[in-house]
């Protein structure tokens, strides 16, 4: 019976063990995910480019781990030179709003919510609508808060350089030797788990590949159907908001919720500074309705494919994962739920067997 409680505590431990760890050195375990996540990515274009033989010769492993990271760093780039002009533009159309204008505009209807909000002793009587939202757009618009935006960005641009640098050695690396890291851990494993370890290592990865190359269609198929249906409705900056969208797809379930309330806001922010103000509601409406559409799909049809058969997880699973990595550590936490499910599921199969509710959990795996 003692034998028995050691050999489930035993992995629990050394998993507690680990989480600390990783919480203790959280910038450095950031930079080895980023980079094991890209190197996922890149792994089968370097086994593609190693397959490939020129003049009975087969491509050097080196130049297709070089190829793969030019490819990848060329598409980052590409992204930068289309996306940071529309960022510095929707900048330039904030800045450009006539606060004064906007409130003269709504003066009648706000007066009448005024008055609505004093009878009901919401707001006091010598307190307006049109000061509180005069101040608060003027704050949003503020050349001071771009100033310091940037200036901050300024600052962190040492430490960016230094992250940056990190990731793109450890990702050459990862991609060189793709058993990198499951040698290292194996090496640090005691004998008698080597066998057991590195078959859950091994399905580990599987999975998570599939789930990261599912994850980076959805993002794009998102970001193509919520910039194809706001380029038809006419909703100015439709590039930027559809790009915004679809990346918010990544934080599971209130992602696309945070992508719809940014691309409204940009939206509304071009409209009023166009002084189109008889389109703001039909363009709060499209965006709305473009991402309701484009969400629905994703809901029941793309995110069954991802999470139910990518990492062979049940839609309840998933929940429940993504509400307890929100509650630990916000908006990372949600991110990394759903791969952090995956892992200890395998891990738990493969060390926790006997154990009826591991049997049942790890069912559908």
């Amino acid at each position: 019976m003692k034998d028995n409680l050691l050999q489930y505590i035993r992995p629990i431990i050394g998993f507690a063990i680990i989480v600390f760890m990783g919480w203790y050195f959280l910038d450095v375990v950031a930079y080895i995910l980023v980079a094991t996540f890209l190197s996922m990515m890149g792994t089968p274009l370097v086994r593609h480019l190693d397959k490939i033989n020129i003049r009975k010769r087969k491509i050097p492993h080196g130049l297709s781990v070089v190829t793969t990271m030019i490819v990848m760093m060329f598409i980052f780039s590409l992204f930068m030179v289309l996306i940071v002009p529309l960022i510095i533009r929707q900048a330039n159309i904030i800045s450009t709003i006539d606060v004064n204008d906007i409130i003269a505009n709504y003066q009648d209807p706000m007066n009448n919510l005024d008055r609505f909000l004093v009878q009901y002793n919401v707001i006091n009587a010598d307190e307006t609508l049109a000061i509180y939202l005069q101040s608060q757009i003027i704050e949003l618009i503020s050349v001071a808060k771009f100033t310091n935006f940037f200036t901050n960005l300024v600052s962190t641009t040492g430490s960016v350089f230094m992250g940056t640098f990190i990731i793109i050695f450890l990702t050459y690396y990862f991609l060189a030797d793709d058993k990198l890291a499951k040698n290292f851990v194996l090496i640090l494993s005691p004998e008698k788990y080597i066998d057991d370890l590195d078959k859950a290592l091994h399905d580990s990865k599987f999975l998570l590949v599939r789930y990261f190359h599912g994850i980076l269609i959805e993002v794009i198929i998102m970001m193509t159907l919520e910039t194809t249906g706001l380029l038809i409705m006419g909703v100015p900056n439709a590039l930027l908001i559809g790009f915004l969208g679809g990346l918010m797809n990544i934080i599971p379930y209130i992602g696309p919720l945070i992508g719809m309330t940014i691309g409204a806001v940009l939206a509304i922010l071009s409209i009023l500074s166009a002084g189109e103000y008889d389109m703001l509601i039909f363009t709060f409406f499209s965006v709305v309705g473009v991402f309701g559409i484009a969400n629905l799909i994703d809901n029941f049809i793309l995110q069954p494919q991802i999470y139910s058969k990518s990492v062979k997880a049940h839609p309840v699973e998933v929940f429940l994962a993504i509400i307890v990595g929100g509650k630990i550590a916000g908006i990372a936490g949600m991110i990394l739920a759903i791969p952090t499910l995956t892992i200890i599921k395998v891990i738990a199969r493969q060390f926790m067997q006997q154990m009826k509710l591991v049997k049942y959990l790890t069912s559908r795996m």
